[in-house]
């Protein structure tokens, strides 16, 4: 090795903190500078070097060393060779230490390039498509070029290639990097298994290019620079791969990237990287025809669980509506309860006849009781009355004032009796302006429910009834149950109708919701049951069929497995599929 550097007139030992030279790149074995050379000492042809620099701790290491002399010599037999290698401009040493010096590559790298180009391409995902293939096309000929001249590159990454545009058009200009890894071709030249690694790397690379995400699990040994990051790295489910690619490209195109990262099930079927780009030359001389034929185009390899949409539960929405549409009649319920296991639908029933009463002039509220917060009394009932004073405030300051009028002519004094207690009512009623009469707990108690029974009163009218849902009752506090009793018990309480679902399973005879039902059938309360079990195997085919996107003649004999292991619960279906799923063991194929 020389002893000297050609840029010792230059630079110093301080020059990595001086304007002429600067630290683009290091890690714990080398560090890489840019190094400025207005004078041309180095023959750099446009005043810039890169330089790479063995640090203190490895300058004397022989294996680095040789190592840095084999990058060297590969970089200067491709640069007479290949016009997408920078020149090696000599070997010597800066600051003391080996290093190479070579003609610095103007642009970002492809990691920079590809983070912008999808940033600003986010609200329309195709929009950069051609851009993105004119730059792999000039990284598929820079492959086929190097592997052309007889040299594998062995650790091609986003980081290892500098991207640029010509004079602000769309034309690319591509520099591979970081040959540190790279090696001769064997005698038998450029076959399929000398050059595989290259290819698949490639199609990890174009992978990420088209859809702005790295194909690999994360990987925390990250600083060992002698290993070959491809080598060590693990891909991304097949599911995670072609469903991230095809929300981003059509098929055609997604279809070539990964038969390039031969994901299971694609016959491989390029041998070299002058194949690929070939084959992706073919799809940008006809993107035009190809986009408009993916207009429509779903991504892929996803499990599509239905929103808002039931299977064999049909008759339970009808009883609910029904049930809704006799509010405030002689004979309608005032109660109606929804029981069966967890994870049959018993929200999703009510949810969705919820859903078709959107266009009718009912105030549908709802709440929800935690296991964790049974403590904490009226947890669901605030909740519910929360959505209520929203959907108020919503409607503007006209209906508001009416409203609040309405609960004053019936509570009047005593509003912050339920202030007190449900906070959001403020929005509506304001800061009350007394404090109510201080009395014992056990008449503040009855004071409380009948206020509250007068505020529902005032609140619900023949025009504007109220539902209200409450979810999980078998983990309701005993407060709540009172209060939801002396509702429902009310005789001059006509336009309302409470809902509550619970898993049957789950409430014994000493429960307290049990003695709340009890109570209400000795009152002689009319209460309609509805009680919903697991599917059918029909049902559970046709879920199957909807989430796989799949006709249901071709998951039927699947769909039988799925129901004989989950019961036909459908909460349980689609955790098992997604499980099979995520352990990769339902795997989508582009075949």
């Amino acid at each position: 090795m020389a002893c000297a550097s050609p840029l010792a007139s230059l630079v110093s030992g301080e020059a990595a903190e001086t304007n002429e030279c600067v630290v683009v790149a290091d890690d714990l074995v080398k560090t890489v500078y840019c190094v400025k050379d207005t004078e041309r000492i180095t023959g750099s042809s446009t005043g810039f070097v890169a330089v790479k620099s063995l640090d203190d701790v490895c300058a004397h290491d022989n294996e680095h060393i040789l190592r840095l002399e084999h990058e060297f010599a590969i970089s200067r037999h491709l640069a007479s060779q290949c016009a997408s290698v920078a020149s090696a401009l000599s070997l010597s040493q800066f600051d003391g230490c080996p290093a190479i010096f070579l003609e610095w590559a103007v642009g970002a790298t492809l990691s920079e390039w590809i983070k912008l180009l999808h940033k600003e391409a986010r609200t329309s995902p195709m929009c950069n498509i051609k851009i993105i293939l004119k730059c792999a096309c000039k990284i598929s000929m820079a492959l086929a070029e190097i592997h052309n001249a007889g040299v594998i590159h062995n650790n091609l990454t986003p980081r290892k290639i500098i991207v640029s545009r010509v004079d602000d058009s769309d034309d690319i200009l591509v520099k591979v990097i970081g040959l540190g890894s790279a090696s001769f071709l064997p005698d038998d030249g450029e076959t399929f298994s000398n050059v595989r690694g290259d290819l698949l790397s490639l199609g990890s690379v174009l992978f990420e290019m088209f859809s702005g995400r790295c194909p690999y699990k994360k990987d925390d040994d990250n600083n060992s620079p002698d290993r070959k990051e491809n080598q060590r790295k693990t891909l991304i489910s097949q599911n995670q791969l072609i469903s991230m690619l095809t929300a981003r490209v059509p098929l055609p195109l997604a279809k070539l990237i990964l038969n390039l990262m031969e994901v299971e099930g694609l016959t491989p079927c390029y041998q070299s990287a002058r194949d690929v780009h070939g084959e992706l030359n073919e799809v940008l001389h006809n993107l035009d025809s190809i986009v408009s034929n993916s207009d429509a185009q779903a991504a892929l390899g996803l499990l599509h669980f239905p929103r808002g949409k039931l299977y064999g539960h049909d008759s339970h929405v009808l009883k609910i509506m029904d049930a809704c549409s006799r509010i405030g009649t002689p004979g309608g319920s005032k109660v109606m309860l929804v029981s069966g296991y967890s994870g049959v639908g018993k929200s999703s029933v009510v949810e969705n006849a919820k859903e078709k009463l959107k266009e009718k002039k009912i105030h549908f509220i709802s709440g929800k009781f935690d296991q964790l917060q049974q403590a904490i009394p009226l947890t669901a009932i605030d909740a519910a009355l929360n959505e209520y004073t929203n959907s108020i405030i919503q409607q503007g300051p006209h209906i508001c004032l009416e409203v609040k009028e309405s609960i004053m002519n019936e509570i009047n004094v005593d509003v912050g009796v339920l202030t007190a207690v449900f906070p959001c009512l403020s929005k509506i009623f304001g800061k009350p302006t007394c404090n109510p009469t201080e009395v014992g707990s056990v008449a503040a108690q009855h004071r409380f429910k009948f206020t509250f029974q007068l505020f529902v009163r005032a609140i619900t009218t023949l025009f504007h009834p109220i539902i209200l849902y409450l979810d999980d009752l078998h983990w309701a506090d005993r407060l709540s149950l009172q209060l939801i009793s002396a509702l429902v018990s009310d005789m001059e309480t006509n336009n309302f109708l409470f809902i509550g679902s619970y898993r049957d399973n789950e409430i014994g005879s000493s429960h307290p919701l049990t003695a709340c039902l009890d109570e209400l059938k000795r009152r002689e309360i009319t209460i309609t049951d509805i009680s919903i079990s697991c599917i059918s195997k029909v049902n559970v085919n046709a879920l199957i069929s909807d989430t796989l996107s799949m006709p249901q003649h071709m998951t039927k004999s699947f769909s039988d497995i799925v129901c004989k292991k989950t019961g036909g619960n459908p909460l349980f279906v689609t955790q098992f599929l997604q499980s099979l799923w995520d352990e990769g063991l339902l795997v989508f194929s582009l075949e």
